[in-house]
């Protein structure tokens, strides 16, 4: 090869070497369009990572879809609504997007008792079974009417609609629902349904609601 050869082919090398960084900058500016749109959505964040150590862990890097949490609250529902013994011993319906199973006292405790009646356990067994197909989060409210009690052992209503949420906790619990997914609040008689003016509105709000969440937050 001669020296002007040579010299040729050095400037084709060199003129090549612009497509090398070019290359260099579309990438970075990918993966910068990719972080920022990640830092939008969290969630969408973490899947995009998981995404990107796919490869080394033999994965496919496909994303995840998203979770479609109203079907999902919608097919609880209608699991809850078929249940005959729920249906026979609750009243089961739709708030927001939650799903509310409703155990009256009448049913469930003696006046001013925390304690489970005899035959509740089937129904919170059926309730059990229901929620450990899905993973949804479960928040148990006890309720009272507004009259004033103070016992031995509960000294408010507060203390008392406490008492029936936690008692209906660990009874699932008991029956294979992951504790992480249950929370427990009492409420006393400030969140009535019924007229605590009359007997049967009274009745109503004596009660301990088993909620099903929508979303996945307690």
């Amino acid at each position: 090869m001669n020296l002007v050869e040579k010299d040729l082919d050095t400037e084709r090398q060199d003129g090549d070497r612009w497509l090398i960084s070019y290359a260099d900058l579309m990438t970075l500016l990918l993966a910068l369009f990719i972080v920022l749109y990640a830092a939008s959505d969290k969630e969408r964040a973490a899947k995009i990572s998981e995404s990107f150590n796919a490869p080394g862990s033999g994965n496919n890097g496909i994303l995840p879809g998203n979770r479609p949490s109203e079907n999902e609250a919608s097919q609880i529902a209608a699991n809850f609504l078929q249940d005959r013994v729920l249906q026979s011993k609750t009243r089961v319906y739709k708030k927001g997007g939650d799903t509310v199973i409703s155990l009256t006292e009448a049913g469930f405790f003696a006046p001013g008792m925390a304690e489970l009646k005899d035959g509740g356990d089937e129904v919170l067994s059926a309730i059990a079974e229901s929620l450990k197909k899905d993973g949804s989060f479960v928040r148990i409210e006890g309720h009272t009417d507004s009259t004033p009690i103070s016992t031995e052992k509960y000294r408010s209503n507060w203390e008392l609609s406490t008492a029936r949420a936690s008692t209906v906790l660990e009874k699932l619990i008991e029956r294979g629902v992951e504790p992480r997914r249950l929370s427990a609040a009492g409420y006393g008689g400030y969140q009535p349904i019924g007229d605590n003016s009359t007997e049967s509105g009274r009745a109503r709000n004596r009660r301990v609601d088993v909620i099903v969440l929508k979303n996945d937050s307690n």
